[in-house]
């Protein structure tokens, strides 16, 4: 699994600020781990939509959004994929598995 790096805290923030930070960031890195144990490890565009909730310009909820929505397409693009390779070969897709 990969190590989620996400920028430093900013050293002008209050403590309450800083606190908030760290909260957010530790629940981005909850959140795309158990997303990659799911077996859909982040990418960078997902990164980065949670880095955004990280900094407080999103919502986690957002971040979520764009983690679902980036993990169908990548999902429709495979089977895509899948399906074009089993045509090729003269089987279905769902034969297939």
């Amino acid at each position: 699994m990969t190590t989620l790096s996400f920028v430093p805290i900013p050293e002008n923030l209050t403590a309450n600020q800083r606190a908030h930070w760290m909260r957010r960031q530790q629940t981005a890195r909850n959140t795309l781990a158990i997303q990659a144990q799911a077996g859909n490890a982040a990418n960078a565009e997902t990164t980065a939509c949670f880095q955004r909730y990280v900094r407080g310009e999103a919502s986690l909820s957002h971040a979520m959004d764009e983690a679902r929505r980036q993990t169908a397409q990548e999902h429709n693009s495979f089977r895509r994929l899948f399906q074009r390779r089993a045509s090729a070969a003269g089987t279905s897709a769902d034969a297939l598995g």
